[in-house]
């Protein structure tokens, strides 16, 4: 039996496919160069046992949201040490970077407070958005001098939360965040730091961007996602006690969710050991990453303001950014081909991220290749 809504959620489909933005389900194939696991974590015995020891000795699951029987001591335990590492009074576990950035965004902004946006920022956060009602002020791309026009407008004793990310997913480039903790400072406002693709990677011992820039006094709230450089999943919150507290009494995503596993909360701490032992990780990524952006950029390649390990290879069209994905299938290297709505119109692209385990002369060969075909065109 038909029903009368699959045809119009048909039609619907048969659109993007026309467009050429249907999504599918597919596997990597050949050198994997779309994945999130910048440090190489995700098969490291060391974590994958400790992970595999703990759910031998705590169970398969939590068993409950952590205000209703499922706060497991691993949890408490964790978040105390993950707060020390990162300098903060204090932590708190989400099951992943989404769930974390729609508690945060909807915990602090109700109908009356302001939230200045990067138009860059990943969705979580303008869903976040969207679950509060607050006011929203988009300001430009890493632009300082637009958000101070925004923050300028917003009446001076209304509540404001600037959220950025430190490193945008899309583009590779780094915010200013020095400039916009200096704003923060100014307009009295509190500011909120996504660093899903900047820890593991930058600052001391790969603690993150805000810690690079000595700004862990002036950033109110940081995020760290352990399902990218770390390998593994979850994500965690820091900042002082009184705004984890709220979090605890106020974020949705915490309160109504199951608890992540404990297994996957003792992976979260390993690799984080893991990493800061093992400094070279994060020294390769950065060595290959800035020697394929040379090597590329110096061919006129466009990869917009890339400074990190993710490196786009702007294309404009769908059609000619899943025809260099194609080419380089057939190279052996499988890329991911980012398409409108998660970028702009007009900015379909090929999103290269560099891992530390990456062999150089396959870095190489990819540049190569990219640049025969682009040159090609």
């Amino acid at each position: 039996m038909q029903y009368g809504f699959e045809g119009n959620i048909a039609s619907k489909l048969a659109e993007k496919q026309k467009q050429g933005l249907l999504r599918s389900l597919s596997q990597p194939q050949g050198i994997d160069f779309s994945n999130n696991d910048y440090l190489g974590l995700a098969n490291h015995f060391e974590i994958a046992k400790s992970a595999a020891d703990a759910y031998v000795k705590y169970g398969a699951g939590s068993k409950g949201s952590r205000l209703l029987g499922g706060n497991h001591k691993i949890f408490e335990e964790t978040e105390k040490w993950l707060a020390n590492w990162k300098g903060t009074e204090a932590a708190l576990i989400f099951n992943c970077g989404y769930s974390a950035n729609l508690g945060i965004i909807s915990a602090f902004c109700d109908s009356e407070a302001h939230l200045f946006f990067d138009k860059l920022n990943h969705a979580s956060i303008i869903d976040g958005y969207a679950m509060s009602g607050g006011k929203l002020h988009r300001f430009s791309h890493n632009s300082p001098a637009d958000l101070e026009k925004a923050l300028q407008k917003a009446n001076a004793e209304s509540f404001k939360l600037i959220a950025v990310e430190a490193v945008y997913s899309m583009d590779g480039d780094i915010a200013p965040l020095k400039e916009y903790a200096d704003l923060a400072e100014k307009y009295g406002a509190m500011l909120y730091v996504d660093e899903a693709h900047s820890d593991g990677i930058l600052g001391p011992g790969g603690k993150g961007l805000v810690a690079e820039l000595g700004l862990e006094k002036k950033v109110h709230l940081s995020l760290t996602t352990f399902g990218k450089a770390y390998g593994t999943m979850g994500a965690c919150v820091f900042g002082s006690k009184l705004l984890i507290d709220y979090l605890i009494n106020n974020a949705r995503s915490f309160i109504y969710s199951t608890a992540i596993s404990p297994g996957t909360v003792v992976a979260m701490q390993k690799a984080v050991e893991v990493s800061t032992r093992d400094n070279f990780r994060r020294e390769s990524v950065l060595k290959i990453s800035a020697d394929f952006r040379r090597k590329i950029t110096a061919a006129g390649i466009d990869c917009l303001q890339s400074e990190t390990q993710i490196v786009p290879i702007l294309l404009g069209t769908v059609e000619r950014a899943q025809k260099c994905k194609e080419f380089l299938l057939e190279r052996g290297f499988w890329t991911a081909c980012v398409r409108p709505p998660t970028v702009p119109k007009g900015t379909a692209r090929l999103r290269i991220n560099i891992s530390a385990t990456h062999r150089e002369k396959d870095v190489e060969r990819l540049a190569e290749d990219l640049i025969f075909y682009i040159h090609s065109l």
